[in-house]
């Protein structure tokens, strides 16, 4: 497949010019950037956030790596970078859209009964209560609540598999952490330390808190709380909603993450 690149700049014609950087480090560049923008806005906990910029990291390491060993072209790094920042964006976008929010308050109005949700899903899975299942098996319940919840935004075009996979995965712990700080967004001002929930380093006053999620999920947790939520507006199951393979490909990425 071929593309073109643009290089903004001032140079003379007629004379060959040597990029201060390649297209593919500039595209690497503002992958990163949106990243790091995003992280700032979205995740409170300093933490959580040098994880989260550090598995970005490791994903424009696989582009390299990819690209050195011509499992793919620059101009396919190129796109998958660009693919990768423009949908970091548009979750970036939902903090503080009237659509983000307008969609958060529809979470919030959905009769939930989450710790039977996440009894039906173990029960179903696994054939045991939730409160049971090693942590492994409870990371791939929240797994599959979030990928059924946020697949549509999630697809790859570009890329190796092995990029594609870790692709989808970054922009669905990026979904996840915009739903976070959006559902949160209505209580901060009144936010105390008082308020007895943490997670992810921030307090889930409000609407988290009253749902009973530190009974299921415990401190520190933010993609369980979330994956409680999103079950509970979810249309339909999750079971055998990912291929046995794919599913095992995308909770040893998501393991990575560290944001269990």
């Amino acid at each position: 497949m071929t593309g073109s690149i643009e290089v903004l700049g001032q140079y003379q014609t007629q004379v060959r010019h040597t990029l201060p950087r390649s297209p593919l480090d500039e595209a690497l560049a503002s992958m990163e950037g949106a990243a790091t923008r995003f992280s700032l806005d979205a995740i409170s906990d300093a933490q959580t956030r040098a994880s989260y910029a550090a598995n970005i990291k490791r994903m424009s390491a696989q582009v390299r790596a990819d690209v050195a060993a011509g499992r793919i072209s620059s101009q396919v790094g190129v796109e998958f970078c660009h693919e990768m920042r423009n949908k970091i964006m548009v979750e970036h976008r939902k903090i503080t859209s009237v659509t983000g929010l307008a969609k958060a308050q529809q979470h919030k109005k959905t009769p939930l009964t989450l710790p039977r949700l996440f009894e039906k899903y173990a029960t179903s899975k696994f054939g045991k209560p939730y409160e049971t299942l090693t942590n492994e098996q409870k990371r791939q319940i929240h797994y599959e609540v979030i990928e059924s919840s946020g697949r549509d935004n999630a697809k790859f075009t570009k890329g190796s598999d092995r990029l594609r996979i870790m692709g989808k995965v970054g922009i669905l712990v990026t979904a996840a952490f915009a739903t976070y700080e959006i559902l949160n967004a209505d209580n901060k001002v009144k936010e105390t330390a008082r308020q007895g929930m943490i997670i992810g380093g921030g307090a889930a006053g409000g609407f988290l808190a009253g749902l009973g999620v530190s009974l299921v999920c415990g401190p520190g947790a933010p993609f369980c709380a979330i994956a409680m939520v999103l079950a509970g507006s979810a249309a339909g199951g999750i079971a055998g909603s990912l291929a046995a393979d794919a599913l095992d490909d995308e909770l040893e990425e998501f393991s990575k993450w560290e944001v269990f």
